[in-house]
């Protein structure tokens, strides 16, 4: 999904997910560069797939709470 797609899917999303989205979305790019220096461990459809999923449990409102998210991850990357 290119960065253009990206932003135009964003723009649709309803107020209440933008924080969360914009995190997840600088925790992506985190990964981007990390991933750089890394051999990639999924395909670009696993990706892709992915995040259409995220797009649209977003839109649907199916946020989970930022205090949340940034547990998930911390526990993941602890």
């Amino acid at each position: 999904m290119s960065y253009e797609a990206v932003l135009e899917k964003v723009k649709t999303l309803p107020e209440p997910c933008l924080e969360a989205v914009t995190n997840y979305l600088d925790f992506l790019l985190f990964q981007y560069g990390l991933n750089k220096m890394n051999s990639l461990v999924e395909s670009d459809e696993v990706f892709n797939a992915k995040m259409q999923k995220g797009y649209e449990d977003a839109i649907e409102g199916r946020c989970k709470p930022i205090d949340q998210a940034f547990a998930d991850i911390k526990k993941r990357f602890a």
